[in-house]
């Protein structure tokens, strides 16, 4: 005789996901833009969808980040200041750092298959871009992923993956910058976790820290995001 658990129906969490998905995609690929207000009417209108489906899916939104409530105002799509962005890569360097000292500590083989899969990936989608496009964003955001799945922990994994959201916006504002160094920033960390130098974790946090000053040098040279980047809560009502 089963449980009687009090479980929603999959159909409905499915729809939930759909979503959830539709509007995390949107305002990842900037077709909803920073400062936008989310109004569950003409969502689920859109959606086709109940106001219900669409309030929760916001609250998750809201809860990775990516959402902003503001008091007897409603839901904006979030618009962070450049300290804010530039915050995922200190976030980031907390777990990869961590994760890079807890391999080195290791015992016995690690399985690099998939890291090295990656690695491969990026070699043939950068070749000759001045600048990452997505599908190089993509395989970075995977290679960095497989580090992270290296440890065992799905807790870091879904913490990674909501980071990995924020950082695939930043990297589509990445400065030009030599393709063969791209690649051979990441095939550094591989071949340092492969030979199991004791500066891999050194090795990874200059890799991000790179990386933010690129983009933090870009963002901070462009007064049209400057301006867009300005907190939702600090303007003024209309």
């Amino acid at each position: 005789m089963s449980e009687a658990w009090n479980l929603p129906p999959v159909e409905r969490l499915s729809t939930l996901e759909q979503v959830h998905r539709a509007l995390r995609d949107a305002i990842i690929e900037g077709e909803i833009p920073p400062g936008a207000h989310l109004r569950e009417v003409h969502l689920a209108h859109d959606l086709q969808t109940s106001r219900g489906t669409v309030r929760e899916a916001i609250r998750q939104l809201v809860q990775e980040g990516l959402v902003e409530y503001v008091l007897h105002r409603g839901n904006f799509v979030r618009a962070m200041s450049l300290a804010d962005r530039l915050d995922v890569y200190v976030a980031r360097e907390a777990i990869e750092v961590g994760v890079a000292k807890q391999l080195l500590e290791r015992d016995g083989e690690v399985d690099l298959g998939p890291l090295e899969q990656a690695l491969g990936e990026l070699r043939r989608a950068a070749r000759g871009r001045a600048r990452p496009t997505e599908q190089v964003i993509a395989v970075d955001l995977r290679f960095h992923q497989e580090l992270v799945r290296l440890v065992g922990s799905p807790r870091l994994d879904r913490a990674f993956e909501t980071l990995a959201v924020e950082t695939r916006m930043l990297l589509r504002r990445h400065p030009e910058y030599p393709w063969r160094t791209y690649v051979s920033d990441h095939e550094q960390l591989f071949v340092a976790l492969q030979r199991h130098d004791p500066r891999l974790p050194e090795l990874v946090a200059g890799h991000l820290r790179l990386s933010a000053d690129l983009i933090g040098g870009e963002l901070a040279a462009d007064p049209e995001r400057r301006g867009a980047n300005e907190p939702i809560s600090s303007r003024r009502a209309t």
